[in-house]
Order: C-alpha cells, then structure tokens, then sequence
C-alpha cells in the first residue's frame, strides 16, 4: 500500500514538473499580449559589463509603459 501511494505520488510530482517546463506555457500568452500592444522588452545582458545600459533601459522601459498607460486612461475616462 505504500508503494502504490509512493507510486502515485511521483506520477503526480512528474505530471506537475511536466507541466511547468512545457514550452506552450502561459510564457507565450504574455509575449503576445506585449507583442499586440507594440511594447519591445529591454534584452537582459549577457556580460557584467552591460547592466548599467540595461538598468537604463528598463528605467525607459517602465517610464514608458506607465506613460502609455496613463494615456489610455485618460482617454477611457475622457469619453
């Protein structure tokens, strides 16, 4: 009887590490809702060197998107 709970608990285990490494994950979903709306995301850097450029990157990035934001409200509020 322990074994088949033992069994059943690592067939669930590798069901729910299955399911959060798949490719088609939410992952996808988010690319396109960013994609749709014409946001390009700053790329994160490879060498130490490059995180200063990214950390102002992102800084536009955010400025940016809350700018857009802010924007769309204000128009769904002024109609």
């Amino acid at each position: 009887m322990k074994l088949i709970s033992l069994l059943i608990a690592l067939l669930l285990t590798g069901l729910l590490v299955k399911q959060q490494l798949d490719s088609s994950s939410s992952n996808t979903e988010v690319e396109e809702v960013v994609n749709s709306e014409g946001i390009t995301t700053p790329k994160i850097p490879t060498s130490s060197k490059d995180i200063r450029k990214f950390e102002d990157d992102m800084n536009n990035f955010m400025q940016d998107t809350a700018d857009k934001r802010a924007e769309k409200l204000e128009e769904s509020l002024g109609k």
